[in-house]
């Protein structure tokens, strides 16, 4: 049986560490995590404590384009799926639980 994935939306470029926290520790647990940016969150590309969790098995992200390009973001970080909403509505669906930041 595959484990409950947890998803994590992310808006607004705040609470670095606790995100990073969470997601380690639902690793730890045996959780797959996926990830999505929009908004002000998709600055976490450019935030290298953030992009570690790229490294980390069963982890997911996936970021907003058209977010990207409104934030001013030029370069896309390796790693790191862009899309669209769609990429949102995968997560939602796909996920036991979610959370938003």
């Amino acid at each position: 049986m595959a484990a409950e994935m947890l998803g994590i939306m992310i808006t607004k470029y705040e609470h670095p560490k606790h995100i990073v926290g969470i997601v380690k520790a639902a690793r730890a647990a045996g959780r797959p995590v996926t990830i999505f940016l929009t908004d002000e969150g998709v600055r976490f590309t450019k935030d290298p404590t953030f992009l570690e969790l790229i490294t980390l098995d069963g982890v997911e992200i996936s970021s907003c384009d058209h977010s990207r390009e409104r934030v001013g973001i030029e370069e896309k970080a390796d790693g790191i799926s862009y899309g669209t909403q769609y990429n949102n509505a995968g997560m939602l669906q796909d996920s036991a639980r979610v959370l938003v930041f």
